[in-house]
């Protein structure tokens, strides 16, 4: 399952092993003890790759994503998923996604080999 964290500072994409349904369970369950509110929606959401990473590989390894050009030095990646947040107006979030498992590492290692790629052009 692929987590997405939605901040005020950027986002922040990682890889968790449990299943969907086990951290929603887990994510209702601590919302509810702390007596918070939760909505969950289903959603699409769009992660950034940096474009001289997508045009540097071959299309073939991407086929299996939804590529849109942003400008010229961004690509997203669209994905479906659930939006879980505690002000249905708010911005921030956590987007949680469930993909075949080779997707869910090569999209991860894309993006962050995309940070990677924005770090090094930040420093010249």
């Amino acid at each position: 399952m692929l987590k997405v964290t939605y901040t005020d500072t950027g986002l922040h994409l990682e890889y968790r092993p449990e299943p969907l349904s086990q951290v929603l369970s887990d994510r209702m369950y601590t919302y509810a003890r702390a007596q918070r509110p939760l909505t969950m929606q289903p959603i699409a959401a769009n992660i950034p790759l940096a474009a001289t990473l997508v045009q540097t590989l071959a299309w073939a390894q991407l086929q299996d994503f939804e590529l849109t050009r942003c400008d010229r030095d961004w690509f997203e990646v669209t994905l479906s998923g659930l939006w879980l947040t505690e002000d249905p107006a708010a911005e921030t979030g956590i987007f949680l996604t469930e993909l075949d498992i080779r997707l869910e590492q090569r999209l991860l290692s894309l993006w962050q080999w995309s940070h990677q790629c924005q770090s090094q052009q930040l420093r010249v």
